[in-house]
């Protein structure tokens, strides 16, 4: 019985492999391991997990659960809960010139550290000698922080050890993750009251799906390096910065953003991103990504200074933010509602059309998902009938063939 769920969530290819499950149970209950499509799957569940354990995870799993408590409408029903928008970036030439997009997120979390907000940031970094390596991080200073700075475009483990991490002491923390990750948190402590106080802040990064290590591997491949790989960053050391790392043989190796992401990675996402609700972080307290600068609808791409696009959704974000800003560790200016389609067109894209990938899962997989109070029903109206129906139509096609 403990089997079932766990199975026929990643038969549904649902399962984003972040070791919720594992937390749940205990991690020698579940062992999950990298599978043939590049993505992290549970392979060997102990068939002693009992029932009720079971039913947390039918609950808490993020892969179904996705639930946004804050109201919509504030300011835009598309990009949810907005106390304030900013296009920012760090006034540290080092932690703006490191981070993927402006360093906005490293200087919030080395700002948390440094007034005593938290005592430890918790937040995905890589082994530099094993690119599959994607784990959480318990950073306590600065080095920590900024060791972990720039983005992950592939699977990680998020979730296994949290219930050690959070019972193991009386410290305090933000969590830094894609919105499924706060969403994945912000269920597990719902669940689990007693940590609801050791996380004090969440930040989401703006996220356009997990690429499998597939798609790592092909762009090794595409510049011809040799295994062993070290020192691999998919992005980052400028902006957008490149994907980089160094081969068995030492040599350096690097490739564009538009040719990583936009011809390789992006190609690879995992199928749930794909009927995704939420890339922008709805329920967290701060989100951020790239403030892109677009000409007809794309991005340029042209390297230059990083600039983060900033929302805040909470009270105890906009707090946070206006501190940052008063101590002039982040520079700031304000971007009005309307222009949000134009800095990430991808998202508002996604947010307008991706009901009709969901329906299109609902009625092919027979599977439900339990998506709530994110907006996208009432998002509908803001479509393009024709397109509506392609997506619609091209969703059903895909999932038929079992793509």
């Amino acid at each position: 019985m403990g089997k079932s769920i766990i199975t026929s969530i990643d038969k549904a290819k649902l399962c984003l492999g972040c070791g919720m499950c594992k937390a749940i149970c205990g991690k020698e209950s579940i062992k999950m391991e990298i599978g043939n499509d590049g993505f992290i799957h549970p392979h060997k569940i102990n068939k002693e997990i009992n029932k009720a354990d079971e039913k947390v995870i039918y609950k808490i799993c993020p892969g179904i659960n996705v639930s946004n408590e804050k109201s919509f409408g504030r300011k835009d029903r598309v990009w949810g809960e907005i106390l304030g928008n900013y296009s920012t970036f760090s006034k540290d030439k080092e932690i703006r010139q490191l981070g993927s997009s402006g360093g906005t997120i490293t200087q919030i979390c080395i700002s948390l550290i440094e007034t005593k907000k938290v005592d430890a940031v918790l937040q995905v970094g890589c082994a530099t000698d094993d690119y599959t390596r994607n784990e959480l991080k318990v950073s306590r200073t600065r080095e920590n922080i900024v060791s972990n700075a720039s983005s992950r475009y592939a699977p990680a483990f998020v979730f296994d050890d949290m219930k050690k991490i959070l019972s193991g002491s009386k410290d305090t923390f933000a969590f830094v993750g894609k919105p499924c990750d706060v969403s994945a948190l912000n269920n597990f402590v719902k669940e689990f009251p007693e940590y609801r106080n050791k996380i004090k802040y969440t930040i989401a990064i703006v996220c356009a799906g997990i690429p499998s290590f597939k798609g790592t591997e092909n762009v090794i491949e595409k510049l011809n390096g040799e295994a062993p790989i070290k020192n691999l960053r998919y992005r980052g050391d400028g902006w957008p910065g490149y994907f980089t790392f160094d081969d068995a043989k030492g040599m350096k190796y690097k490739m564009g953003y538009n040719d990583s992401w936009g011809k390789i990675l992006g190609r690879t996402v995992h199928f749930r991103c794909k009927i995704c609700p939420d890339g922008i972080g709805l329920h967290a307290d701060i989100a951020v990504g790239d403030a892109w600068e677009t000409k007809g609808g794309y991005p340029d791409f042209k390297e230059k200074p990083g600039q983060s696009l900033t929302l805040v959704r909470t009270i105890k974000g906009e707090r946070l933010l206006r501190e940052l800003i008063k101590s002039k560790a982040l520079e700031h200016n304000e971007i009005e509602v309307s222009k949000l389609k134009d800095i990430q067109p991808y998202q508002y894209k996604r947010r307008i059309y991706v009901t009709a990938r969901i329906i299109a899962f609902i009625i092919v997989k027979r599977k439900l998902v339990n998506f709530k109070n994110m907006g996208i029903i009432s998002n509908i109206g803001k479509a393009n009938a024709y397109v509506y129906l392609r997506e619609f139509l091209g969703s059903v096609k895909r999932l038929l063939k079992g793509a």
